[in-house]
């Protein structure tokens, strides 16, 4: 019997050892990446429900200077909806466990698929990009180290495992970085002029669906076509089927964060320093521009048979001010050119969380004093 307790020992090892490897390949994941690197942006309240966004990037190597990436890199971006941060001048993210919620939703505690995804930049060219079906996220903090851990799966069901600690900086892109002061009253507009511009060849529209900025200033033009402060320009970004004569369809239309289909408006957004979607502008009498983005609210279009236009509208700014009115009297639409719309980042260069909305075209000047 001793002659065979040796081989059956090694025979015994061998399945052990085989058992072991299964159980880590079991539990391992395809992609296992160490982040030595942290980027954060803070977006303020642009959830659907108000919600504050924290836009993360985790990478092993980082980026370039002009936010192109690395080659070799890996990349995970994760599109945070939580609470706001206690100290709006030291931005930092709640500790808990945050999942993948459902697209084009934003409640708190949850990272949205619209904009969360995994990239990595080929060493020979090109980049492989990929967006979730499932996964989680933890944030916990010891003093002003954060630890960020997720387990994640992926479109092609690969299975992903990233983790992060270290210090974790939000850069305040709350409050946009454009030269206007934050609206801060409520506006009502009796709108002496209009005019509009249509595109039907935004990318990502359907084929019938036409993008149409509108403008409207309760302001006096001078000769020049200035306006002349005081006063406001609402610009409006709809997307609606035009009538078969080229004419403003008549109807309610609605602020949504799922713009882009008949009878929607994209809300207002501002983002390293451009502003998009629906916004109102108001000036003093002393030259100060202030900026709304507007986040809620309808507009109304009766389309009369002498060729004028009822337009009404009713509108609330993200810091919950109300902007309401009406116009009454002709709109021209003038063709515009060379715009386009992408719901998804540029390959290969992707710091910031994307902006969606259109940028915002107003077709009135303003006479600065």
């Amino acid at each position: 019997m001793k002659c065979f307790r040796f081989p059956y020992l090694l025979l015994l090892t061998a399945i052990i050892a085989a058992a072991a490897v299964s159980c880590r390949k079991d539990n391992s994941a395809d992609y296992d990446t160490e982040a030595l690197i942290f980027y954060g942006d803070y977006n303020g309240a642009i959830g659907n429900n108000k919600e504050c966004n924290y836009y993360i990037c985790l990478s092993d190597i980082g980026f370039e200077d002009d936010g192109t990436l690395l080659p070799g890199g890996r990349y995970y971006y994760f599109d945070v909806f939580s609470t706001a941060p206690s100290d709006p001048k030291h931005i930092t993210i709640a500790e808990g466990t945050y999942s993948l919620g459902p697209w084009g939703e934003t409640a708190v505690g949850t990272f949205t698929p619209n904009y969360s995804l995994f990239e990595e930049a080929s060493r020979y060219g090109g980049n492989l990009q990929i967006t979730f079906t499932s996964g989680i996220m933890t944030v916990s903090r010891n003093g002003d180290i954060y630890t960020f851990e997720a387990e994640l799966t992926d479109v092609a069901g690969m299975t992903h495992r990233v983790s992060y600690s270290g210090p974790a900086p939000f850069t305040d892109y709350s409050t946009g970085g454009t030269d206007y002061l934050p609206l801060e009253q409520t506006l009502s507009i009796q709108a002496k002029a209009a005019i509009g511009s249509v595109n039907d060849r935004m990318e990502g529209l359907a084929d019938t669906i036409s993008n149409v900025i509108l403008s409207f200033t309760d302001m006096d033009i001078d000769a020049d076509g200035y306006t002349i402060p005081p006063g406001s320009i609402l610009n409006i970004d709809c997307y609606m089927k035009l009538t078969e004569d080229g004419r403003l369809p008549g109807g309610h239309y609605h602020v949504s964060p799922d713009w882009g289909t008949d009878s929607t408006l994209s809300p207002g957004e501002v983002n390293l320093d451009q502003i998009y979607g629906t916004v109102v502008e108001y000036y003093d009498a002393q030259g100060s521009a202030y900026l709304g983005l507007i986040t809620e609210g309808s507009l109304h279009i009766i389309n009369s048979t002498e060729m004028n236009y009822n337009i009404m509208f009713a509108f609330t700014t993200s810091l919950g001010y109300e902007v309401a009115g009406n116009y009454y009297g002709q709109l021209d639409l003038l063709p515009y050119q060379n715009t386009s719309v992408s719901k998804a980042p540029a390959a290969g260069k992707r710091l910031h969380r994307p902006v969606s909305c259109p940028t915002t075209r107003s077709h009135f000047s303003v006479k600065t004093l």
